[in-house]
């Protein structure tokens, strides 16, 4: 049998699983609620020394740098002790462990700002429902956790240290299993086919993957996916589609050379071929009520979700003015092109402008699309809608409000 066989045997099981929990769960017979389970509002009460924690988790920051390379003795004591835990994780450890130290540092940043905290973690637990995580892995990844910080740390490692983060993880534990265990009635993931494989370039591939069941999602959000040849490895995708009924999402996927997800779907990845999804996520969806007009921006293949809401927006009886920005950095990375022009020709309201910030530009607007976006000067009146790589939608979010649009008009999501 094939390591790809053994990563459907694996999911098999989990979805088994989750079909037994839930069936338990309609008997009234389930498992006694972990003390995850209390609220977010209750969580943050048990946790009085936040803002002193704050302080003392910076502290000693500076001893646990690199953050990442402190994060390796984790996982070695965590399979020291818990060796079955090792087939919850991709074999390579080096993007795991960056998002964690990732996670552990917005937790930080984030203390005095704690619904901003809650619902990343909130997100979180409920993505690691696909992975097979239970409530009852927590407490040795805390534990193996702790082991690291000190080692790791040395002779500065103070008990106030200690306190502080043993305080925070329980706190962020509590967190990501609550919201993991609220969504016991839905799936941990589903199955799609592919069904159509286009490469647009040597390291750009358009996927279309039609469900098994039904995927419920909105236009402009993301779908987590994984495959057979990677079997803990997920990423999260934007779904270039508005939900159509067909049961069909497409994805736009750019290959990054690392061997990893991306390019084994680009590259690695056929008609016939079955992927998983989780549920979909994401907060850039068009707003129901708001009349204003609209600003599009995309940047690279953060075009799939731009697309998606335009999408939405031409099935509208009467679509608002839309402007439409999408930028790369050559112009062979101006892919897509002949649908943008399609929407442009057959809808009045829309407007079309490409960008390209390096080499030639040719008719297009030379420089980054922030640069195109800002010499078309003021936005009042817009909603702004952002995708694309972080540092151009930061950046891009900063410099709208200069140009005036109102802050909760501008919608991104951080994935």
């Amino acid at each position: 049998m094939s390591k790809c066989d053994h990563a459907y045997d694996y999911h098999d099981l989990l979805g088994l699983h989750h079909s037994m929990l839930l069936r338990r769960k309609m008997r009234g017979d389930g498992p006694a609620p972990y003390e995850g389970q209390a609220s977010a509002g209750a969580l943050l009460a048990t946790w009085p020394q936040r803002a002193d924690d704050q302080r003392l988790l910076r502290e000693s920051l500076a001893l646990l740098e690199p953050l990442t390379d402190a994060l390796t003795y984790l996982y070695a004591a965590l399979f020291r002790d818990g060796p079955h835990l090792r087939s919850l994780f991709p074999d390579s450890l080096a993007a795991q462990r960056d998002r964690l130290a990732w996670s552990v540092r917005q937790l930080i940043d984030g203390l005095d700002q704690p619904e901003n905290v809650v619902s990343l973690f909130q997100e979180l637990g409920r993505a690691h429902r696909k992975l097979g995580v239970r409530a009852s892995h927590y407490q040795p990844f805390g534990t193996a956790l702790m082991e690291a910080l000190r080692a790791y740390a040395g002779t500065g490692w103070r008990p106030e240290h200690d306190d502080a983060w043993s305080r925070a993880y329980q706190f962020l534990a509590g967190v990501m299993s609550n919201a993991a265990t609220g969504e016991l009635s839905a799936p941990p993931f589903v199955r799609g086919t592919v069904v159509h494989h286009e490469l647009r370039g040597p390291d750009l591939a358009v996927l279309r993957v039609r469900t098994a069941e039904p995927y419920d999602y909105r236009a402009g959000q993301y779908a987590t996916v994984g495959a057979g040849q990677l079997p803990h490895t997920w990423r999260s995708y934007s779904i270039a589609n508005p939900p159509s009924g067909d049961g069909v999402l497409e994805f736009h996927v750019r290959a990054t050379g690392a061997g990893r997800l991306s390019d084994v779907l680009v590259h690695r990845t056929a008609v016939g071929d079955v992927l998983r999804l989780g549920p979909a996520r994401g907060a850039t969806t068009l707003a129901a009520t708001s009349d204003s007009r609209v600003l599009l921006v995309a940047g690279g293949t953060g075009l799939a979700a731009i697309r998606a809401l335009l999408g939405e927006l031409a099935g509208r009886v009467s679509p608002p003015a839309t402007w439409l920005f999408f930028g790369a950095r050559t112009r062979d990375d101006l892919y897509d092109l002949e649908s943008l022009h399609s929407f442009a020709g057959r809808l009045p309201w829309l407007h079309v402008v490409l960008a390209v910030s390096d080499g030639d530009a040719g008719p297009y607007e030379p420089g980054t699309v922030v640069d195109a976006v800002t010499r078309y000067g003021d936005w009042a009146g817009h909603d702004a809608y952002l995708a694309g790589p972080s540092t151009m939608v930061t950046e891009l979010a900063h410099r709208l409000v200069d140009l005036g649009v109102e802050p909760h008009r501008i919608r991104y999501d951080r994935q």
